[in-house]
Order: structure tokens, then C-alpha cells, then sequence
């Protein structure tokens, strides 16, 4: 089954469909920028709600 092959991959395929560099634009033009360094990026997060979405079957840990 794709997603199942697609959970496997995990942020991969993200990373490969939204480079980093977009991400991160995307995330200075709306004005949340990081100040600081934290535990988990902006970039990171953004992954994080993008896999949520995609794949809502799969488990959160």
C-alpha cells in the first residue's frame, strides 16, 4: 500500500517535496522567525504538522 510505504519514509519524502530552504522562507514571511535557538526548529515543527496531516493514521511518537 503507498501510504504505508509513504509512513516508512517518514520526513524524507517531506523534506524532498518541501526543500529546507522553502520552509524556511515560507516561515520568515509570515513573521515567525526563530530568535533563539530551541529544542525543535520552526523547520522542524513545520515537518512535524505537514506528517500529522498527511498521515493521520500514523502514531505521533
Amino acid at each position: 500500500m503507498l501510504i504505508s510505504r509513504l509512513e516508512r519514509l517518514g520526513l524524507g519524502v517531506l523534506t524532498r517535496s518541501c526543500p529546507p530552504e522553502l520552509v524556511d522562507r515560507v516561515v520568515s514571511e509570515a513573521g515567525r522567525s526563530e530568535k533563539r535557538r530551541r529544542l525543535l526548529s520552526a523547520r522542524f515543527t513545520v515537518y512535524s504538522v505537514l506528517a500529522m496531516y498527511l498521515f493521520p493514521q500514523a502514531d505521533y511518537l
